[in-house]
């Protein structure tokens, strides 16, 4: 018997839970045009407006300010984090060990470093490909107010689209260069005495070997000037 008082009881105070309910996303709801506001002007002064990528760390007073708005902002945050992730670690390693690898004759004595740094490359590829989809996935399920979206679009692509396009592409010429480099080692140490290195230069005693090496050199520089480039749209942005 108490069993079914109980849940008469529970059917009674339901239509009133409900109405609490009510009221209180009502009570919630009648903040969303302030927290849109704010939030739309906090991605065009902080984020948006400028070159370089800022993401300042929401204060206390800010995420309130912001509402549920403030998940929005973590999209762009957590994909800046985890691509910082993505590039440290084994892979920064590598690459700092690589610049000591300052000749020709260094990249042959040591193939396996260029080899691991150049696995350690495609490994990274495979999980910004992850975190890129990831984030787009988070994005296309938003829902915003259309004035909000307009902002948030632009900040997205300063924030998610430039640094995705400008890691992709780094993450590429890197690949195709460690893959000039492991080309040229194969060749050279198949040259055998065919060939001597004096400093950082490599002299050839057939024209034919310093013809082809030149051949191979030339796209390596190619990469390398590419590199070069893509760094220094990073330095404008960060």
């Amino acid at each position: 018997m108490s069993l079914v008082k109980q849940k008469t009881w529970v059917r009674f105070l339901a239509p009133l839970f409900a109405l609490g309910l009510v009221f209180q996303l009502a009570g919630c709801g009648d903040n969303e045009p302030e927290q849109r506001k704010a939030f739309s002007e906090f991605l065009q002064t902080q984020v948006i407006d400028g070159t370089k990528i800022r993401l300042p760390e929401l204060s206390k007073d800010q995420e309130k300010a912001f509402g549920n708005y403030t998940k929005d902002y973590a999209l762009l945050t957590s994909f800046t984090s985890q691509l910082d992730s993505a590039f440290s670690g084994a892979m920064q390693s590598s690459m700092t060990e690589l610049r000591t690898l300052n000749s020709m004759k260094a990249m042959v004595e040591n193939r396996e470093k260029v080899e691991k740094a150049q696995a350690e490359t495609k490994a990274v590829q495979a999980k910004l490909d992850g975190i890129v989809k990831q984030t787009a996935d988070s994005y296309a399920a938003m829902k915003l107010p259309e004035d909000l979206k307009v902002v948030y679009d632009k900040a997205y692509a300063k924030v998610v689209t430039q640094q995705g396009d400008l890691s992709r592409q780094t993450l590429t010429l890197l690949d195709s260069t460690f893959s000039d480099i492991l080309t040229i080692s194969d060749f050279l140490k198949a040259q055998g005495n065919k060939i001597e290195y004096n400093g950082p230069v490599v002299q050839f005693t057939e024209q034919a070997g310093l013809d082809k090496f030149n051949e191979m050199n030339a796209s390596l520089q190619k990469n390398q000037q590419a590199l070069m480039d893509i760094a220094r749209k990073i330095a404008q942005i960060m």
